[in-house]
């Protein structure tokens, strides 16, 4: 059978020292005789091992810095079912990505197994170990937030032989929902230990290693007040929104690429079956199956909803270039600079640009210069201070090019129609620069205050099995969590927009939008059919939106990044990502790819296959209309008038609609019956389960 060369990739790192070229040689020789996963993963771990017991900490050599790199990235690969083959080159061979999605269970446990490592890797640090011991403390202690499943089974079981809306009416008294926002500092009145170290610890037991992100952040509890010390139901996490996900940003609008595809019309393709032409039947066939295209919108339709999309894009467009630029502290660079002046900034000629440029090359220079500490604009004082800083002095000149370029385009084509407009910018390279100049722009301003990600979102036993991850997925839909946002960020002061400005900037905060992904390519129980009826008679329904593309850094583990970014400190001099504030999207990606560009690896071994569902919620009525900029007053499908009874009216939604079906099945009374607390509790994981065989094998 042929090999797929899609899925083969050259593993041939560069700058290896010839010791340490010939030590590779000699180990991928031995991993490509003996083929066992386990022998190769011990043979590897044993070479790591020989290698840093002879490192010098104090003075660590490169060449071996380099080699231990090359092999924990070897060894995250082999351990996740990579292949390795070896004839002139070495190449690794990505494992078949369909043999496990025929396979629903091969294909999550071979997901859980990559997850599984960092999460193990966490519990070895001291500090996680101690607090999760004093958590567990007797009394109080985190066991008296887990609700008794004895209690709950039997009050459920009492229901189950009634009828579903019987089942509903009795629910009010079993199980009564309430969020709660954690706030670091503050107790739960239960038990009196700190809500955040609540939250924490059952974020410890997700399948995922916790890790804590830059941006926006707002954790809640579900809680149940119903029973004893109102025990945790879930756990649910917001976080500032990913800058890039291509599926989202279509969904919305804010891509290019999307905006030429609205302006078709939509079709369906359906099979018809037709009779066989004459001259072409025979006794055994006489019909044929062709595609045919249906409009899926009637000519008005078609032309309202196009002019309706470009006068968005058109509007937001426009007006963003001018906001954005007012946004931009020029007053420093008109003092350094003779030839410039305001009127620089509002009718730019050559000169203008040519200075910008050399701004951002001067800034550019000693941002990339070894020898230069350069300052972290964090730890300055003031707002003018962080906008002096290398870093945002080149972030800032390389903006103004790129707006005031591309505003000359659309000041000259402002009086077209909304339509002429965005269809001659499509198919003009001026015009097509400016729209996506424009559209980035656009979601800068929202993308970071006006939606957010779920990142954490899910039911802790014995809740998990009545579907309480759908109660935590839909409370989030609900009216105190929009409240709860708007009062933690109500006025809240921009880091990078205020460090661009040179003065504070406060950016409005109503969250329109909610995104998430799904932990497997096969979906997630939590997000779908999930129908939230609101007072508008409007159902918020999380939306599948499409796919990720399988690219990131899962399957690469801490030791790994780190070993990677060492060497990208020694081929370069310095850091070239810091993970601050500001330097640009995905810090931990840019360092993973720089460092495997430095051995001379293959960025495609960023491509891991694993693809996720991405979901999405409108929580307005006019959410794309927020997002573009062109309204600053969001119309909820919540009212607001009575939070507490809008939010409650989501809880009698799921007793009625999930709950009340799911307990007359007696497996699933009986998974609440049979849930051993002690099995949940982190402890004895955190014991016994940080390693794996192969290391149990290599220290033997």
């Amino acid at each position: 059978m042929s090999e797929n060369l899609d899925q083969i990739i050259n593993f041939e790192p560069a700058n290896l020292s010839p010791i340490y070229t010939d030590r590779f040689d000699d180990l991928t020789d031995e991993l490509v005789e003996y083929p066992k996963p386990l022998n190769r993963e011990v043979t590897i771990k044993e070479e790591i091992n020989r290698i840093q017991d002879d490192l010098d900490d104090e003075n660590p050599d490169p060449d071996a810095i380099r080699y231990l790199a090359v092999l924990e990235v070897l060894l995250d690969l082999i351990e996740i079912d990579w292949g390795i083959q070896k004839n002139d080159q070495t190449r690794v061979v990505r494992p078949d990505m369909e043999k496990y999605r025929s396979d629903s269970k091969l294909y999550k446990d071979r997901e859980r197994k990559i997850l599984k490592k960092e999460r193990q890797v966490q519990f070895q640090k001291d500090s996680i170990k101690r607090f999760i011991r004093q958590m567990e403390e007797p009394s109080p202690g985190i066991g008296d937030l887990i609700a008794d499943n004895k209690s709950l089974y039997n009050d459920l079981s009492t229901l189950s032989d009634k009828s579903r809306e019987e089942i509903a009416e009795g629910l009010d008294d079993v199980i009564q929902p309430y969020v709660q926002t954690v706030v670091s500092g503050e107790s739960c009145d239960q038990t009196g230990l700190d809500l955040m170290d609540i939250w924490r610890y059952f974020r410890y037991t997700w399948l995922t290693p916790y890790n804590t992100v830059p941006g926006r952040n707002i954790n809640f509890l579900i809680r149940d007040a119903a029973r004893k010390n109102d025990p945790v139901i879930g756990i649910a996490s917001l976080g500032s929104a990913m800058m890039n996900m291509s599926v989202r940003d279509n969904h919305i609008g804010w891509r290019f690429q999307e905006v030429k595809q609205r302006l078709e019309r939509q079709v369906d393709e359906v099979e018809i079956e037709e009779q066989l032409p004459k001259d072409e039947r025979t006794p055994e066939k006489k019909t044929r199956t062709r595609t045919q295209k249906i409009p899926r919108e009637t000519p008005e339709e078609y032309e309202k909803r196009k002019r309706d999309f470009c006068t968005r894009v058109r509007d937001a467009v426009i007006r963003e270039f001018d906001r954005s630029l007012s946004e931009i502290r020029v007053d420093d660079f008109i003092q350094e600079y003779d030839a410039l002046s305001a009127k620089s900034f509002e009718d730019p000629d050559k000169q203008t640009f040519e200075i910008l440029a050399e701004i951002e090359a001067e800034a550019r220079e000693t941002i990339n210069n070894p020898s230069i500490d350069e300052p972290n604009p964090e730890k300055m004082d003031s707002w003018a201070q962080r906008s002096e800083a290398p870093l945002f002095r080149k972030k800032r000149a390389e903006t103004l090019q790129k707006l005031l370029r591309d505003r000359q385009y659309v000041q000259e084509h402002t009086d077209q129609d909304p339509v002429e407009f965005v269809e001659t910018a499509i198919e003009d390279s001026e015009g097509t620069r400016a729209l996506k100049t424009g559209l980035k722009e656009v979601k800068k301003r929202r993308a970071g205050a006006g939606m957010m990600n779920i990142m954490v979102c899910g039911a802790i036993p014995p809740y998990r099995p009545i579907l309480g991850g759908k109660l935590v997925s839909m409370a989030l839909t609900g009216p105190e969590v929009i409240n709860a946002y708007r009062e933690k960020y109500d006025g809240a002061v921009s880091q990078i927009a205020s460090s661009m400005k040179g003065e504070a900037v406060t950016k409005q905060s109503e969250l329109v939008f909610l995104d998430t992904t799904s932990l497997f390519e096969v979906g997630s129980a939590q997000y779908e059919r999930v129908r939230v009826p609101t007072p508008a008679d409007v159902k918020m329904e999380y939306e599948n939106l499409g796919k990720t593309s399988g690219y990131g850094s899962i399957q690469f583990g801490p030791k790994t990044r780190q070993r990677l970014a060492e060497v990208t400190v020694i081929e370069e001099g310095k850091s070239r990502v810091n993970g601050r504030f500001g330097e640009g999207i995905a810090p931990r990606m840019r360092k993973i790819r720089n460092g495997l560009e430095n051995l001379g690896l293959d960025g495609e071994l960023l491509n891991h296959q694993s693809r996720r569902i991405v979901y999405g919620v409108d929580l307005a009525s006019d959410t794309e209309d927020y997002l573009f900029g062109l309204t600053d007053s969001p119309d909820y499908y919540w009212d607001f008038d009575n939070v507490a009874a809008e939010q409650e009216s989501i809880y009698s939604h799921w007793k009625s609609r999930w709950v009340s079906k799911r307990i007359q099945r007696d497996e699933v009374l009986e998974k609440i019956r049979d849930f051993d607390q002690s099995e949940f509790m982190l402890q004895n994981e955190v014991t016994y389960k940080q390693k794996q065989l192969s290391d149990f094998i290599v220290e033997s």
